[in-house]
């Protein structure tokens, strides 16, 4: 089964299985953490490494399923996505794939952000430096525009803005 790192949100997605399911992860160098093969369970994650493991009951005992499909990632309004299907065995009757299903959710682990300020407005400028070196700043190019204006580390790319040349980039 997979290896994660960092946070991650697991969630039960789909569950169609005789038997109970559940999915376990292995913290390493800490604890497990039980996802009840539930519909909408869920457990947020947050370790450095931690290991996935998917297993259903029968006859009181706890088994490893037979097959988990792991898809690929996806990004979907702005959230990393992985779908696991797993069967908890092979025979007449089985879903296949459906026993349990999971999602992955990448958890971005940056705070979140402060709500942005008013933009400044935009003005045009007649008088412009362009890109330069500057020893100061170790080579590193900068644009000015304007004398009233300081200048701008860029990382080297160039777009144009409402006509007028502009670098991205930043401190």
């Amino acid at each position: 089964m997979p290896k994660y790192r960092d946070a991650h949100r697991i969630t039960v997605i789909g569950v169609q299985a005789e038997w109970p399911q559940r999915a376990v992860v292995t913290v390493r160098g800490g604890g497990t953490v039980v996802v009840p093969g539930v519909l909408g369970a869920s457990e947020l994650i947050d370790a450095a490494d931690w290991d996935l493991a998917v297993e259903y009951e029968h006859e009181g005992a706890w088994g490893p399923s037979v097959r988990a499909v792991v898809g690929r990632w996806e990004e979907r309004d702005g959230t990393r996505s992985q779908v696991i299907r797993c069967t908890d065995r092979d025979g007449i009757g089985n879903p296949g794939g459906r026993s349990l299903v999971l999602r992955i959710d990448r958890e971005d682990p940056r705070p979140p952000a402060a709500p942005a300020s008013a933009p400044a407005p935009w003005r045009a400028t007649t008088e412009s430096a362009g890109r330069q070196e500057d020893p100061a700043r170790g080579g590193a190019r900068v644009s000015t525009s304007g004398a009233d204006l300081p200048p701008v580390r860029t990382s080297g790319a160039t777009t144009a803005a409402r006509g007028f040349p502009t670098a991205s980039g930043g401190w």
